[in-house]
Formats: C-alpha cells, structure tokens, sequence
C-alpha cells in the first residue's frame, strides 16, 4: 500500500518508506557477497548474514569487515572486559544503493570504534554482546558497523561508532564546570530514556554506571558495553562482576541481579552528574566498602541539590529493591519536575563546593568481584552509618 512520502525502488519499483531501503533488492545483493569473505567462524557468518538478509533500515545494516581495511588503530582503554581502540575505517559505512555504478555508496574514510573483548573466544558470549548492541541501535545506544579480526593477536572486534568525548566520567571530569542546570537535565534524560528501553526489552544491563555510558556531545549519551546484558529470566548468582560503588546491596549479598539493580546505579550517575564525584570517590573499592553497602551505607547528600532530585535518589538507593522506582517512573517524574530547572530562578544559584583534597579511585573498570559477604548482615540504621559526600569544606 503506497502512503504519502513512499518511494518507489529504481529496481523492481516497489514502494519502501521514505528513509528506508528496499529490503528485496538489497538482500538479492548481499546474498550475492557471501561467498566473497568469511569471518572464519560459521555461527559470526550466519549472525551477519541474517541480520543482511533482514534489515530494511541502512543504519541497521552491519558488515564483516577484513582488519587491513582499518588504519592508524591506536590503544584507548582497557576495561574490565576489554580492551578499546580508535582506528580509521578506509572504506566507511554503507549509506546507499548507487545504480549507476551498480554499488555501495559509502561514507568514505570514518573514524570508528574497535573493541575487542576478552570472552571473544567464548562465541556465545560475544555474539549476545553485539546482538544487544545492534537491539538498542538508534535507542540511546552507540552505532554498530560490524565485526572484524586482529590476525596477530587472534581476537574478534566489535566496530563501532567512534564517540569523541569518551565516557560520562571523562567528561564531568574535563566539563563540569560547562554544564548548566539544563544541560545536567539532557543527560539525565538521554540515559533514562536509554535504560528504559533496555527494561522494556526485558533486560537488565547489569554492569551500569558511569564508564559505560559515552557523549557524543556534552548532553547527548549513550549506553554502551552489554556483555553483561541478560534476560530478567537468567540468574547466574555464582559470579558477580562490576564497580562496586554501583553495585546494589542484593548483588553483593546474593549475587541477585534484577531491573531493580539498574535504577539503584542509576540513582547513583544522577549524584555524580549534579556534583561531579563519583560515589565513594575517597574509599578504596574493596571488601570493607561492599560490606558497608550491605549493612546500609549510603551516599549522604550534603550539596545543593533540588530536593525533588535528593528524594529520586533516595528512592533509588532503597535497601529493598521492590521499593526502588521503575525506569519508567523515573522517565516520567524526570520530564515532570526537572522541567522547574528552565524557569527557576533559586537553582540557577546553586554551587557545588570543591573539594580541597580529591583521591578518586577508578570507577569505570568493571571486574569479577571475588570477595565473600556474609549471609547474615544486619542493616544498620542509616542515622549512623552513612558515607558523606564532602561537598562542604574549610578551607585551610
């Protein structure tokens, strides 16, 4: 059925929305490509040749792409489950069907995104990650082109979007002090958004906090890094992984990863956004940390902050994870309240006190955390057992 702004396909004339590719041509041509490369590995031909056969949107279109057509690759980062570079793709992503020359017109040169991951030899784990990652393309969560292989070093890479500015924590490390009331509001709103769509999926992300999640611009985020990313259904309570200061009190006790776990991060990137520390920036991420969170430790606010920000938090930070808010509440109490901060004149007058003395520890490398937690924790009241955020100084 033809609707106002279809266009017809050149090639067999059928109609295909506007912004859309003609899904009957161009798995003809792709299909007509498979035997002309070859990952190597059966199971990664077949996920990429399905995902071709499928697609009907060029930006959902992935490829294998041959290593040597990659040039400058150079180290970013090394994460708790591996390690990232920065690489010029010679050829660039695919746009468009060019008739004239009967192929693909492409971006030419791109700066892209490699990542390698240390569970490449474990295919099962490697492919949930990018199938989660082509899932959420377009929803809050950075572009996949494709998938590669470093011959020498013998891994399978993920190639994506390259994001400039790098992770969340880079940029309030480097552009605090640019972010605005407003500006503070678009990110919040950019990753609620994005989590909320995770949850509507019927997944928890598991691993969330501020090193998984990049901008593009100042305001504009993504989730990224869902190797962690399971079914709500899929308990596996025997390993933990994470950053400790993010990790909810049912992880470190039972191993117990649910939605819920998710907004008690959250609660805790919402804290780091409006004061620029980290969570428990000045305490070792050790054994003694996890077990204060398990017997009620938390983040106490003691900056200026909006009080309907301190009671969201609050209510993300809650012992009992079924009293914590959905993505969803939060998405929508956050369009409600936080629009105040475009008109009101008192937060507009809001600091943040520096701190005199900064010993940040890292917070962005996610690990197989080996510690053990007693069964029998005692949660103690929170009048007494309260990690202050140490936003109000005297200064020497």
């Amino acid at each position: 059925m033809n609707r106002k702004g279809d266009l017809k396909c050149s090639k067999c004339y059928q109609y295909i929305t506007r912004g859309n590719l003609c899904n009957p041509c161009n798995a003809k041509r792709f299909q007509n490509e498979f035997g002309k490369w070859t990952s190597e590995d059966k199971k990664i031909d077949e996920f990429i040749q399905q995902i071709q056969l499928k697609t009907i949107k060029w930006q959902e279109i992935i490829e294998w792409i041959p290593y040597d057509r990659f040039e400058n690759v150079t180290y970013l980062a090394k994460g708790g489950f591996g390690t990232v570079y920065k690489a010029k793709w010679l050829d660039g992503c695919i746009l468009s069907w060019d008739c004239k020359v009967e192929n693909w017109k492409r971006s030419q040169e791109l700066d892209v995104c490699l990542k390698s991951l240390d569970c490449s030899t474990n295919k099962i784990d490697f492919l949930q990650e990018i199938k989660n990652q082509h899932k959420f393309r377009g929803k809050k969560a950075v572009a996949l082109y494709g998938i590669t292989k470093n011959l020498t070093k013998n891994e399978y890479m993920m190639v994506m979007k390259y994001i400039k500015l790098g992770s969340l924590r880079k940029v309030l490390n480097s552009n605090f002090e640019n972010l605005t009331w407003r500006k503070k509001y678009n990110i919040l709103s950019n990753i609620i958004y994005g989590l909320k769509y995770i949850h509507e999926m019927g997944l928890m992300h598991k691993d969330f906090h501020s090193g998984n999640i990049v901008n593009e611009t100042l305001t504009y985020s993504y989730i990224t890094d869902f190797g962690l990313c399971k079914p709500i259904t899929e308990k596996n309570p025997e390993k933990i992984y994470g950053v400790i200061p993010y990790m909810a009190p049912e992880i470190l006790i039972r191993g117990e990863y649910t939605q819920a776990s998710d907004i008690y991060s959250f609660g805790m990137v919402i804290l780091e956004i409006l004061t620029s520390y980290p969570p428990y920036y000045n305490i070792p991420h050790n054994e003694n940390l996890a077990m204060g969170i398990c017997e009620g430790l938390k983040p106490e606010i003691k900056c200026e902050i909006p009080q309907f920000l301190k009671e969201i938090m609050e209510r993300c930070w809650n012992f009992e994870p079924l009293d914590r808010p959905t993505a969803k509440e939060l998405r929508s109490q956050l369009d409600k309240y936080l629009s105040a901060i475009y008109t009101s004149r008192c937060i507009s007058k809001l600091t943040i006190p520096e701190c005199d003395t900064f010993t940040e520890y890292d917070t962005s490398d996610s690990r197989l955390q080996l510690f053990s937690i007693p069964d029998n924790i005692i949660v103690k009241g929170e009048e007494n057992k309260t990690q202050e955020m140490e936003c109000e100084f005297t200064r020497n």
